[in-house]
This record gives structure tokens, sequence and C-alpha cells, in this order.
């Protein structure tokens, strides 16, 4: 069995070229496998950073999402969902982790990969901002990577 029969179906050279630390696919796959994400729900891909991690949630579960970066600009991103065949389901978006566009209660999910320690490192940015985004009931998924073990 294959660790990661998701991340596989991916050309790795695209994979390589578009991300921004450790392979996004396999925290993604790997946090998801813990979460339960249905097509037609709303996804806030927060740091999304070139958007591969917005294209996989797309393809891989049918959610419409919303890909907030910083520092990669929005028509940028659209260029490679359109690319991706995803434009449809990707809605990108440039704005500041602490000045988002979005209503309360708007998202089904929020989603961070290899991202949210740029962010959300103040105590009070999750319950002040970030869980406000997310509706009763709704899912949060972050994966910061790091050390497994001491050196």
């Amino acid at each position: 069995m294959k660790k990661y029969p998701r991340t596989e179906k991916y050309d790795n050279s695209w994979v390589s070229e578009n991300w921004m630390g450790p392979n996004p696919l396999w925290l993604l796959e790997e946090l998801c496998e813990h979460m339960e994400l249905k097509p037609g729900m709303k996804v806030l891909d927060m740091g999304c950073g070139k958007g591969i991690t917005s294209v996989f949630l797309a393809k891989e579960f049918g959610v419409t999402v919303f890909a907030n970066d910083l520092w990669i600009s929005a028509t940028e991103n659209l260029k490679r969902f359109e690319e991706a065949g995803v434009a449809e389901l990707v809605v990108p978006i440039h704005a500041e982790a602490h000045a988002l566009p979005y209503a309360e209660g708007f998202f089904d999910a929020a989603i961070s990969i290899d991202s949210y320690q740029y962010y959300g490192a103040d105590e009070a940015y999750f319950p002040c901002t970030y869980s406000k985004l997310v509706k009763a009931g709704g899912q949060f998924g972050i994966v910061v990577p790091g050390l497994m073990r001491e050196f």
C-alpha cells in the first residue's frame, strides 16, 4: 500500500515547482484522513502559497476552496487554478491574515498547511479571528511541520 495514494496522482515536477516548504500534499493528505470533507463544502485554505493544496482539496474532495495568501498574488494563483482545471471550485484571494474579507461563520472548514506559524503565533489570533470564520460545528485542520524528536 502506498503511503500517499492521492498525492501520487500529481506530477512530481509540478509539485516541486510550486511548493514553498515541506511537501504540502503529503501534509494535507495526512490531515484529510482526520477530517470529513464533502462536495459543496466551503473551505478556507489559509496561507495557501502557490495554491497546490487548494487544487488538491478541489480535485480530491469536490469542495469550494477560498485560497488565501499574502505572499502570492491572486492573479498568479488564478492562472495556476485555470491550468489545473479547478478555477470553478477555487477562488484566489490576496489578503493578510489579520484583515480577512470573510463573513463570520462563512466556512465549513479552515485548513492551514505549513503557514499558521507565520500569522497565528499570537495566542489571541485563533479565538479572536480564525475561529470566527468557521460556522458552529465546523472543522479546523492546522499542520505545522516540525521535529518528531530531539536531536
